[in-house]
């Protein structure tokens, strides 16, 4: 039987929010809708040794957003609108990789053969699709998801800006091929930009 409930995996990785900027270590627990297109990401950054920063990042219910907060207490940034909903629901197509159930059980999913080692993935965002490519290699892993325009955060404003991400060294995580190493970068006029790296440390899967 195919797991209906939400998958959840926890990771560990290094973000950096500017190029030479300084690279924060988190460690973060991911809830991806395996029926819907949906996640919630909750990560714990420590900025010093007293000091933390959670992050909150989720799609559900067609809208996306983000927040940070100080000690889980003090507001420090959110975001969210119409930009941020799209670019959101972009991360869920592009990490099905880590959720390889939902490419069969989520009807929210429109899918179109490119060539013979990728295929775009859709869905609908405020009545107008959003998609995704999804590269594989010949044993038929997903080793990279792609987009041409995916919003960014330029200051206030939102910039589309082609974007790529990466993903490596599969194994089996609770009986699940899935890869456990994945890097995210902008594609910038001035080369690539990897802002995030992260290893999948663990991983279950709701069966009803």
């Amino acid at each position: 039987m195919a797991p209906t409930g939400p998958l959840r995996f926890s990771q560990t990785g290094v973000m950096q929010l500017r190029r030479g900027g300084r690279s924060l270590r988190f460690t973060a627990e991911q809830e991806m809708a395996v029926d819907q297109v949906g996640f919630l990401w909750n990560a714990r950054f420590r900025l010093a040794p007293l000091v933390t920063l959670r992050v909150h990042d989720w799609y559900r219910d067609g809208e996306g957003g983000l927040d940070g907060r100080l000690f889980a207490r003090i507001p420090l940034f959110r975001a969210g609108g119409s930009d941020v909903s799209r670019g959101e629901a972009m991360r869920y197509l592009a990490e099905l990789a880590w959720a390889p159930q939902a490419m069969l059980a989520n009807s929210a999913l429109a899918w179109r053969e490119i060539d013979g080692t990728t295929i775009g993935v859709a869905t609908k965002v405020a009545g107008e699709y959003v998609a995704v490519k999804l590269h594989f290699d010949s044993a038929g892993d997903i080793t990279a998801a792609s987009a041409a325009a995916r919003p960014r955060a330029v200051g206030k404003t939102s910039v589309p800006t082609p974007w790529r991400g990466t993903y490596g060294d599969y194994g089996l995580v609770d009986g699940v091929r899935l890869p456990t190493a994945a890097e995210v970068a902008w594609l910038l006029p001035d080369g690539p930009f990897t802002y995030f790296r992260a290893r999948i440390s663990g991983a279950t899967a709701n069966v009803p």
